[in-house]
């Protein structure tokens, strides 16, 4: 498992515990409501109606039964009941279909089954028990969110209702979809045909208040333009904090001008996308990126920015807001001239106490759009684009989920700017685009919604812009880029020794996390065990400061007290051996716990001999790992760490662009030529062309680097007309 997926299986299971404690006080405040509830006696048909609206509404059944208790001195006798008694079934959408079946008396709710067993087993599968308790407590649906498991909670909830309706013999009406996406296999859908009832005038409307859309608009906002920008969740979306960033005046300030050639970088960019993405975008963001993130942190006057990776600050300081640069200085013993896999030394990192980690900086910059004129249509859907006769777009219908799901025009007469992010939450897109990710049943951030969700509490990357684009003929490119890149466990990504489960070393370790997970995925049942001994702490200096890689070992008397105490990835508090999953003095014992038994354990016991074995004669001839990172296992305790499949995080992929974030129309047999479509203008995510069948990992942040950069040209070059 992924190291990031564990983390969040982690919290969840303190989250659910934590949940469990709390049900038996609200049991006893439904109990508590019932007696405090008094009204007029209302028929049983008008009741019917209010109770259906506050189910919609989250009032919880339970209260709506004491409603109806005391709207009559004897329900029994006259026949009043809330629910018509019996068992119904709902069901709902969550990472796949949710089915929750409830069994009603007269009066109450008796039992609530869920079967979450299309959900990720170790998200939505865990919730699923406590879920059920919530419901039963509740008496309805009126309960909190399961944090890392919103799409499954929201599902459940929604299935749930639909119970409570059948029960009550009343059904609820849903809002128009924005698209025909869910229709059979095709992905795209026809385009909505709705009608706005009012219209809007602007200069320029982004759709999408991530990273790349706050920067569009504050770059259109100062070059006096209005601007508009729309925002399907309650606020602005960011996570992380790494950005990749080739020389300017924050790499001078570090010492690090000019260490790597640009040139070199966007080569290896290239090569690691297998040459189907564009140069010319790298090549102007590798150029001059430096510029724009200059900008950038203009914004935030308040920024500590440190000089090394480590740097101790105050505690005020972290919660401000820090600027780090990453793996520096760099660990003795490691040069990315000398890699076969190079991780070049160009990248920092926003830090902060924010559970969004960068978000200090984001909403500083959104802070100067918003100085600046613009205006934020939060809770509000890109639904579809409309263009004048002559191809041009020049304008976007919203439908405002916050009042009353009306339908808005907002015109735009220099143009559209999309900006909805990538499209990993939705199924029907993942399996045209993607397909190997839905069929190994990769865990899926996006479409887990822990990458934000919406108003109505669905996840946010569902490939909206996408659809909305290719409605109006803009071309989609080819090969998505899905970000699988494995973290590791325990000990990251560390080119430690992995055999499969059958015992048998299958590759050579010292590679990516991609590339590692690329590996996995080709072995039984997608896992393998990664296996080190009590020397560890002696060999991980000797290990490549790569993404997701332990090379360096923090001392134990460094003062903790230091909010920058740790590196999420480049460094990590000295490990202690009982936080690993298995330990044992003799490589057969920590081999049987770990599952091993017949010709398995005797080919890994093999594989383990044969391996300090090249590790001794300085020369991995089965693999040809470097020898600097052969490392024989002899010194007990021994230690094994269990991989699998790592979780996505995005799905690279949107409509086809260039280095001016111009999109383009579909080709024509007829045509040697492309048309730009005048009018549309993408950045972030639904940017295509940037990159291609797997997520580069050359360099820490690229993908945050390019949003805030070509976020920036896109704002002036809509205003600009360029």
């Amino acid at each position: 498992m992924a190291k990031i997926f564990c983390f969040h299986f982690t919290s969840l299971y303190f989250i659910l515990s934590a949940a469990r404690e709390k049900l038996p006080q609200r049991r006893r405040e439904i109990d508590e409501k019932k007696e405090e509830i008094q009204m007029e006696k209302i028929s049983r048909k008008g009741f019917l109606k209010v109770a259906a609206a506050a189910a919609m509404s989250g009032v919880t059944a339970g209260a709506l039964a004491a409603c109806n208790s005391a709207a009559s001195s004897s329900t029994a006798a006259s026949g009043d009941a809330i629910y018509t008694a019996g068992t119904y079934t709902g069901t709902a959408t969550g990472i796949g279909e949710v089915k929750v079946t409830m069994t009603f008396s007269e009066t109450a709710i008796t039992e609530v089954v869920i079967d979450a067993s299309n959900e990720t087993e170790s998200i939505g599968g865990v919730a699923a028990p406590t879920l059920q308790e919530a419901i039963m407590a509740a008496q309805g649906t009126e309960i909190d969110n399961i944090s890392g498991a919103t799409v499954t909670t929201n599902a459940v909830k929604k299935a749930a209702a639909s119970c409570i309706e059948q029960a009550m013999g009343v059904a609820s009406e849903e809002p128009a979809a924005d698209t025909a996406g869910d229709t059979g296999d095709d992905w795209l859908g026809e385009e909505p045909d709705v009608q706005a009832s009012e219209t809007q005038d602007f200069d320029v409307v982004i759709i999408g208040a991530g990273l790349s859309g706050v920067c569009a608009a504050r770059a259109a906002a100062e070059e006096g333009a209005k601007v508009a920008i729309v925002e399907k969740s309650s606020s602005f979306n960011c996570r992380s904090g790494e950005y990749a960033l080739l020389n300017g005046t924050l790499n001078k300030r570090w010492g690090r001008e000019n260490i790597v050639d640009e040139d070199v970088v966007v080569d290896r960019l290239m090569r690691e996308c297998t040459y189907r993405n564009k140069r010319s975008i790298l090549k102007k963001w590798a150029s001059h990126a430096h510029e724009v993130m200059d900008w950038f942190i203009e914004a935030y006057p308040e920024l500590t920015i440190c000089d090394s990776t480590r740097e101790a600050v105050t505690q005020e300081q972290f919660d401000k807001g820090i600027l780090v640069p990453l793996a520096w200085p760099q660990p003795e013993h490691y040069d990315y001239r000398n890699e076969e896999f190079p991780t070049f030394p160009s990248s920092m990192e926003f830090r902060s106490s924010r559970k969004d980690q960068q978000g200090f900086i984001v909403e500083a910059n959104l802070n100067k759009a918003i100085e600046n004129g613009a205006q934020t249509f939060f809770g509000c859907f890109g639904t579809k684009l409309l263009k004048d006769s002559d191809g041009r777009v020049t304008g976007v219908i919203i439908r405002d989920a916050q009042n009353d799901n009306k339908y808005i025009q907002l015109n735009a007469s220099k143009g559209v700017i999309l900006a909805t992010g990538d499209n990993s939450g939705d199924e029907k897109i993942m399996k045209h685009f993607a397909p190997e990710i839905v069929e190994k049943k990769i865990a899926n951030m996006g479409a887990m919604g822990m990458l934000g969700v919406d108003v109505e509490g669905k996840t946010v990357e569902t490939g909206d812009g996408l659809r909305m684009g290719a409605w109006i003929g803009a071309k989609v490119q080819d090969f998505h880029a899905p970000m699988t890149h494995h973290m590791g466990s325990g000990m990251g990504v560390t080119p430690f020794l992995q055999i499969n489960k059958r015992g048998d070393r299958f590759m050579n370790e010292c590679i990516p996390g991609q590339q590692l997970e690329n590996q996995i995925e080709l072995q039984p049942e997608c896992t393998s065990f990664q296996l080190y001994d009590s020397k560890w702490g002696e060999e991980v200096p000797y290990m490549p400061a790569n993404h997701g890689g332990l090379c360096y070992i923090i001392p134990e008397d460094e003062d903790e007290s230091n909010p920058n105490y740790t590196d999420r990835q480049y460094t990590k508090i000295s490990a202690k051996a009982e936080a690993y999953q298995f330990k044992a003095d003799t490589l057969e014992d920590l081999l049987t716990q770990c599952g091993f038994e017949g010709d398995a354990l005797d080919n890994a016991l093999a594989s383990v001999e044969r391996y300090n074995e090249l590790a001794k004669a300085g020369s991995d001839d089965d693999f040809g790992k470097p020898a600097s990172r052969m490392f024989a296992l002899e010194n007990p305790p021994y230690y094994a760490c269990q991989w699998g499949t790592t979780s996505m995080l995005v799905c690279v992929g949107g409509l086809e662009s260039d280095e001016n974030c111009h999109t383009f129309t579909e080709e024509d047999p007829a045509s040697p030529k492309r048309d730009i479509i005048k009018g549309l203008y993408v950045c972030g995510n639904v940017q295509g062309s940037r990159y291609a069948v797997e997520y580069p990992i050359c360099m820490r942040g690229i993908s945050h680097s390019l949003c805030v950069y070509y976020g920036y040209i896109a704002g002036k070059n809509c205003v600009a007309g360029v």
